[in-house]
């Protein structure tokens, strides 16, 4: 079967501490039909004179002032020519059979239009530390466009797929550069939408944990914000109300009760949003319930709290927990507080946990 291009994407920024590793991983590839498109977004170190040492004729290296992973990943997408894309970030590795199991099978399978495999989180110095698959849900095959939307976790990492180029050409996909945190997953998401994927149960590539990554450095509350701007995103395209009633609820509490805790006024809009209120109203109501009852946990004090939960008392007045809690806190806010307080008291909050937390304390073991 002739080889078919490969075309490689790896934004860059300020990556000299492992850009050289990530290379190296690419040239020790078993597939060698592929092109490195190298995006340096403006790095202050010493970053292109690195990627410049590499005289391989497959590797090009385009310099662009800083605009962000997003912006960097669309003129890596706009360079690119191969037939198949794959994702390799400057501090991440590939093992050497990473390109010949992903793009055999999508040779082999003309029906599909991406694959993803599963590999390991690395440390800083490339120590394996537990897989990719271990904090996955799935796998998942076919049209997996709602699992996508339920949640990053089904991929983890971008540089474990490998998609065809084709479906982006023909539905003009691009990276969403209003996006800081996640725009992989929302260009993920869009791309699902339109394609089918299959998983391969292999590993083939470490994903790099370390306090450079940029999920890491940015706090809880703007990594929060960026979060939510994929889950509208997902929110308002054609295919989210092909999605289950079950996963449409998960991403709406998730955007209203989890990410938008600190924005009463946008958790309203949305509210009147279509998508939200063609949901059924015992979905509704369960939504408006836990946004109101959460922001009493956190003290919160504004009318849209006995708003949220006398909507969810009108739109499902058979539950008996909606009518209850929003009864009492019309008597005393500061009573309800403290049941619900004393009711959830065991419930971990993830809000403001490090997004790699649990690979952290599987490292310290």
């Amino acid at each position: 079967m002739r080889a078919k291009l490969v075309s490689v994407i790896m934004p860059a920024f300020n990556a000299e501490q492992y850009i050289a590793e990530a290379i190296e991983s690419l040239l020790r590839q078993s597939y060698t039909d592929w092109e490195l498109i190298i995006v340096n977004d403006g790095s202050t170190d010493q970053t292109a004179v690195i990627a410049s040492q590499f005289t391989d004729a497959r590797i090009k290296v385009v310099h662009q002032a800083n605009q962000g992973e997003a912006a960097a990943r669309n003129t890596a997408l706009a360079t690119a020519v191969g037939e198949f894309l794959a994702f390799l970030d400057a501090d991440d590795l590939y093992l050497p059979e990473h390109l010949a199991i992903t793009v055999r099978h999508l040779q082999t399978n003309p029906d599909v239009d991406g694959v993803y495999t599963d590999g390991f989180y690395c440390d800083s110095s490339g120590n394996q530390i537990q897989t990719l698959s271990s904090r996955r849900r799935g796998p998942f095959q076919g049209w997996i466009f709602e699992e996508v939307v339920r949640g990053s976790d089904l991929f983890g990492p971008p540089l474990c797929v490998v998609l065809r180029r084709a479906p982006i050409l023909q539905h003009q996909l691009a990276y969403d550069t209003n996006i800081i945190i996640g725009p992989d997953w929302e260009f993920f998401m869009r791309y699902a939408e339109v394609a089918s994927f299959a998983y391969i149960d292999e590993y083939t590539c470490l994903y790099r944990v370390h306090q450079s990554n940029i999920t890491t450095q940015i706090k809880s509350d703007r990594r929060a914000l960026e979060l939510a701007k994929c889950r509208m995103s997902a929110i308002k395209l054609p295919g989210f109300k092909e999605c289950s009633e079950e996963i449409q609820g998960e991403v709406f509490y998730d955007l209203l009760v989890n990410l938008l805790r600190t924005s009463p006024e946008r958790q309203a809009e949305i509210t009147t949003w279509p998508e939200f209120v063609a949901m059924p109203p015992h979905q509704q109501a369960w939504v408006l319930r836990m946004m109101a009852s959460k922001a009493v946990l956190r003290g919160e004090q504004y009318d849209y709290i006995m708003d949220w939960f006398r909507r969810s008392s009108e739109l499902d007045p058979g539950d008996r927990r909606s009518v209850m809690v929003s009864t009492l806190y019309r008597i005393s806010p500061r009573l309800c507080r403290r049941i619900l307080q004393a009711r959830t008291m065991k419930e971990a909050d993830l809000y403001y946990l490090p997004p790699f937390a649990d690979i952290q304390a599987v490292r310290s073991l």
